[in-house]
C-alpha cells in the first residue's frame, strides 16, 4: 500500500497502535483508488526528482533565507485531486507551513509542516491529520526529512524535494513507500496563487 504524500521511508508512520479505525479505513480507501492523471504524470518524470541520505554523510550547509521565496499560497493537483501548500515567512528559525489534500470536493487530509534550522543545515518536518483532525503519528512523533543536497533552485531533503521553477511555479516531489518495501515518487506541480 502507498502512503499519501511526504512520507519518510516505508513504515516511518505507524499504521497500528493509537491510530483511529476511521483513519485506517480512510487510508485504505485512498490507497485502493487509482491516482489521478496529475499523479500518474508525476510517475513519468525522471526518477532523479528526489534524493536519499547517504549514511554517515553530514547534511550540507543551508540558510533558511534561501527559501524566503516559498512564502505564500501555492495551488495545483495532488495525489487525489486539488492540493494547496501555504508557507509563512521565516520566524524563530523556521518556515511554518500547511498542506491540504482534497479528494473530489472533500478534504482528505492535512499536513502541518516546518522547515527548521538544524545546526548549519535545514530539516523538513511534517505531521499528518485526517479531515477530522485526528493525527496519524503518535503524540510526540514528527516525520523528519534532513537536507541532503542543494543545487541552484532545488533543495533535496531525504526523500522529499522542493524546487523553484520560475518566479511563480513550485515543484515538490516525495518518495511514497508501502509496507512491502517498494516505493514510488509522486510529483506535484503548483502555481503561486498569492
Amino acid at each position: 500500500m502507498d502512503y499519501p504524500r511526504r512520507r519518510a521511508p516505508p513504515m516511518a508512520v505507524p499504521i497500528g497502535g493509537m491510530m483511529k479505525l476511521s483513519a485506517l479505513l480512510a487510508l485504505m480507501l485512498f490507497l485502493a483508488a487509482p491516482p489521478p492523471a496529475a499523479a500518474q504524470a508525476g510517475r513519468d518524470a525522471p526518477a532523479a526528482q528526489t534524493r536519499r541520505a547517504v549514511p554517515g554523510k553530514p547534511p550540507p550547509p543551508a540558510r533558511l533565507s534561501d527559501l524566503a521565496w516559498l512564502a505564500g499560497t501555492w495551488e495545483g493537483e495532488g495525489i487525489t485531486g486539488r492540493a494547496r501548500e501555504i508557507y509563512l515567512p521565516a520566524a524563530d528559525g523556521q518556515i511554518a507551513g500547511h498542506f491540504t489534500q482534497m479528494r473530489g470536493d472533500s478534504l482528505f487530509f492535512y499536513e502541518i509542516t516546518a522547515i527548521a534550522v538544524v545546526g548549519n543545515s535545514l530539516e523538513y518536518r511534517v505531521r499528518h491529520f485526517n479531515a477530522d483532525l485526528t493525527g496519524w503519528e503518535e503524540k510526540d512523533e514528527v516525520v523528519r526529512f534532513p537536507l541532503v543536497a542543494v543545487e541552484e533552485d532545488a533543495w533535496f531533503f531525504d526523500g522529499l524535494t522542493i524546487r523553484r521553477d520560475g518566479p511563480d511555479n513550485l515543484v515538490t516531489a516525495v518518495v511514497i513507500g508501502d509496507k512491502g518495501g517498494s516505493s514510488r515518487e509522486a510529483v506535484f506541480r503548483y502555481r503561486r496563487a498569492r
